[in-house]
């Protein structure tokens, strides 16, 4: 904001222009008849929202600006809509994924260890459409933090690395709308100035059409989320062509949306107020007929038709005050959250392995008979609720010519009810829990010498249920950081006391669970460093190492890669499983004019180890990727118009089916795909026109996803009859073009 005294004006009229780096000028007319000051405030030119901040280098003034141009959630939507969790693929430190992920994986983590908050408040369902989409609107965000290293001790930092979202702040000067529309969703943004000018709001919303406009292949969208004849390799010749599927599917039905909004009210001494608010969720629906074997299901070919059905559903709405106030030369930060994330999941013929003995195979082709000892189907049903309440309060200051300290605390409340059903138990799981956790912390920032930044902190928990006590220390340093060459060394220790359990292979909502007094949370030691690379301002490159042990990470009991040799203490789910994790990532970037071109390799191994699975042997785990490469352009070709291109490569995923057939490989295929998309922006008079046009998987690779067994259908009599089992890859996503068109004015 400018301030302007007007006085000793000359009686004509005079036009004053403000204007600021980043920012739209404005233009006002004054005449000698003012007699008061006249405050103007700018608007920031940028559209708000297209942009990740990534705060693993210089985190302590929790902006490196560095990275801005590398990830660009604008430019990178390969199914039409704009996703900041894709955006950072670029990134070699996150592991390369499907269309279809629940969440992203960090150096090794497991994806339930990635924390994602909005406003401060916990969002426990990242996607829409079971990892199609982001559970956000990038029209409502203004900037993001993605911390992957060591995370500042302001933040509980679980293993897998933080991803902090604002909402954007509305317009304090004008009133202002977007509506856009994608090929799988439509859109709307308002905001206006309140109280004269020293506030704002905003309300911004999306609904998908998925499943009533079959716009440039959406119907393909849905039939992958749903396990609907998902794409698969070809089967063994001895067993001819297939002729049918088990499952014949009817109309499907799946939906998603997602709702913002943000009150904001300022001082005139400073202080800031922001009440915003969240809701989103998925409906998605498969009934169909699927043929069962009359009988034992061990002899014979006759079928019957039974009707089944596949219905997912979450939601999670999120509440968040905030209030932001000076206290000399302190600052202080308030934060009252709640969050309720509440699951149902039911599927009428879910595929379950046996958890008694089972025979070895010699080849690929099973007979009926193996598949009944090796397989069953049952229904599988769970539903879940769980509710979080925060109170979060941070004091900052100056530490005299040094740096910065931190100091504060945090109050967690939680409520938890689960209920799961199996067909092999003879009760249902259900677990019901309220539980408190008191969080502590300190954090300094300083620059005790010249060539040194030192980034220290600590942050404790208290846990009620079980009465856990534990520390999490934090430390990285920087050496010659303003140096064209630099050093860096991270190490901490990090608490997880909320856990995410998945199906694998299996689009369903997620469930959350929470540390007992007989289950301990999960636990990683981190330690990290690095070498940095500056030797020109157009030119950066970076090589960093990494070592993580994770302890006590959950995975569900019907999802362990090989068959179980031990009870589960009564839960449906492991809770002492230990990971190992190490790798070395390097990444280049070059500008050249308009171009920038970056290259990120990654060298990793993650492997798991739990006594009652493989033996107690170790094993690689499913989102183990041994080589990574992901290259990316991106150009400015004027008049508003960008390009973008990726490629991406990783070696095949481990092949969870060669612990029980020893006759198959142990990983599958390597993935590779390109994705590209074309972006344009231009004023016209008062509005502001943006069109996106991109296609995922560019050259439609047949990209392995994972392994399983299928069974075949003989259609050409009268009446089905089984005409084999086999195992065949089943396929990502293929290509899939996809559009965005936004107005603004």
């Amino acid at each position: 904001a400018f301030r302007i005294a007007a006085h000793r004006l000359p009686e004509e009229a005079v036009v004053l222009t403000a204007s600021y780096v980043g920012y739209a000028p404005r233009r006002v007319t004054l005449d000698g008849t003012a007699t008061s000051d006249l405050a103007l405030r700018l608007t920031p030119e940028p559209l708000p929202g297209q942009e990740v901040v990534v705060t693993g280098t210089l985190y302590q003034a929790g902006l490196d600006t560095t990275w801005h141009r590398l990830v660009r959630p604008d430019l990178y939507a390969p199914l039409g809509e704009a996703s900041v969790l894709r955006a950072l693929q670029p990134l070699p430190s996150v592991t390369l994924s499907p269309a279809l992920s629940g969440g992203l994986t960090v150096r090794g983590s497991q994806d339930d260890g990635f924390q994602v908050l909005l406003d401060g408040a916990p969002v426990y369902s990242q996607h829409h459409f079971f990892g199609f989409f982001d559970a956000f609107n990038a029209d409502a965000l203004q900037t993001v933090g993605f911390f992957y290293d060591v995370t500042p001790a302001e933040y509980q930092a679980p293993p897998g690395g933080t991803l902090a979202f604002t909402t954007r702040t509305g317009s304090q000067t004008d009133f202002r709308a977007t509506v856009g529309a994608s090929n799988v969703a439509a859109r709307a943004t308002a905001e206006g100035p309140l109280l004269g000018g020293r506030g704002s709001w905003l309300l911004s919303g999306r609904h998908s059409y998925l499943d009533a406009v079959d716009w440039l292949g959406n119907s393909d969208l849905v039939a992958q989320g749903l396990e609907v004849n998902r794409s698969t390799g070809p089967v063994p010749a001895d067993l001819g062509t297939p002729t049918g599927r088990l499952v014949q599917p009817a109309t499907p039905s799946a939906r998603f949306y997602d709702v913002h909004g943000k009150l904001y009210v300022e001082s005139s001494g400073g202080r800031r107020l922001m009440l915003s608010a969240y809701a989103g969720g998925d409906r998605t629906e498969q009934p169909g007929e699927r043929y069962v074997v009359a009988g034992d299901g061990l002899g014979g070919g006759r079928l019957d038709q039974r009707t089944v059905a596949t219905t997912s559903r979450w939601g999670n709405e999120t509440v968040s005050l905030q209030m932001q106030a000076p206290l000399g030369r302190r600052y202080s930060r308030t934060v009252l959250a709640l969050s309720h994330y509440h699951s149902r999941y039911a599927k009428d013929d879910f595929t379950y392995a046996r958890p008694d003995s089972l025979p070895a195979f010699t080849d690929t082709t099973l007979t009926r008979r193996d598949l009944g000892r090796l397989f069953f189907t049952g229904r599988f049903a769970y539903e879940s609720d769980l509710l979080e309440a925060k109170l979060a309060q941070h004091l900052d200051g100056p530490l005299g010519r040094l740096g910065t300290w931190s100091l504060g605390g945090a109050l967690h409340a939680y409520r938890l009810d689960y209920d799961e059903a199996l067909p092999y138990r003879v009760l249902a799981y259900a677990t019901e829990q309220q539980v408190g956790q008191v969080d502590l912390f300190g954090q300094i920032d300083a620059t005790p010498i010249p060539a040194l930044e030192a980034h220290l902190g600590v942050r404790s928990h208290y846990f009620s249920e079980g009465a856990y006590l534990r520390l999490s220390p934090r430390l990285r340093l920087r050496a010659f950081p303003q140096r064209p060459v630099s050093v860096g060394l991270g190490a901490s220790r990090a608490y997880q006391f909320l856990h995410r359990l998945t199906l694998q292979n299996t689009t369903s909502a997620d469930v959350w669970v929470l540390t007992t007094d007989d289950q301990p949370p999960g636990s990683v030691d981190y330690l990290s460093g690095g070498l940095y690379l500056r030797p020109h301002p157009t030119m950066m490159l970076q090589v960093e190492g990494y070592w993580k042990t994770h302890r006590n990470l959950r995975q569900r009991e019907i999802s362990a890669p090989a068959r179980l040799q031990a009870d589960t203490l009564g839960t449906t789910w492991f809770f002492d499983n230990t990971a190992y994790a190490r790798g070395l990532e390097v990444l280049h970037r070059q500008r050249l004019g308009p171009v920038q071109w970056t290259t990120s390799y990654a060298l990793s191994r993650v492997e798991l180890q739990n006594d009652a699975v493989n033996g107690g042997n170790r094993y690689p785990a499913e989102w183990d990727r041994r080589h990574q490469v992901t290259t990316h352009l991106q150009a400015d070709l004027g008049a508003g118009v960008s390009v973008h291109a990726a490629w991406l490569y990783a070696t095949g995923a481990p092949n969870v089916l060669a612990y029980e057939v020893p006759s198959e490989p142990d990983r599958l295929d390597p993935y590779h795909r390109l994705d590209a998309s074309l972006h344009l922006r231009r004023r016209l008079g008062p509005a502001v026109v943006e069109a996106r046009a991109s296609v995922f998987n560019l050259y439609d690779r047949d990209n392995p996803w994972y392994r399983d067994v299928t069974a075949l259908l003989d259609t050409s009599r009268r009446l089905p009859r089984f005409s084999g089992f086999t195992v065949v890859d089943v396929y990502d996503l293929g290509l899939q073009p996809a559009f965005d068109l936004s107005v603004t004015f």
